[in-house]
């Protein structure tokens, strides 16, 4: 249980320290648009899989650098909807209807990927 304590925390460190990184490097760049290529999501993940490696070893990075890929593909579909539907349906619809894409995708990608 305490060895699951540290994962967590080392993740959250790992993560926070990969946010603050790569949010320095938004803020350096233009068009402010390009600078949310650099937001949280890349940055958690890079942090969460180093800790992966370090504590449960390399199959199981794999494992999440491929759920990660799954989600990421579900992600752009999720942009795609969402931006297409904001002006017609509002927030709230337009991102449940962009959460719904992102499941529609995400799902069969990641089945896809199974061993």
């Amino acid at each position: 249980m305490a060895d699951k304590i540290v994962e967590v925390v080392l993740k959250a460190f790992a993560g926070g320290l990969f946010v603050l990184g790569f949010a320095a490097l938004a803020e350096m760049m233009t068009p402010k648009r390009l600078a949310g290529v650099f937001s949280a999501g890349p940055s958690i993940a890079m942090g969460s899989l180093l800790v992966t490696a370090a504590f449960m070893g390399e199959a199981d990075m794999r494992a999440a650098a491929e759920g990660m890929r799954a989600g990421a593909v579900g992600f752009f579909a999720f942009c795609l909807v969402t931006a297409a539907l904001l002006e017609y349906w509002g927030v709230w619809r337009a991102a449940l209807a962009g959460l719904a894409g992102w499941l529609v995708v995400s799902v069969p990608v990641y089945l896809l990927l199974l061993p």
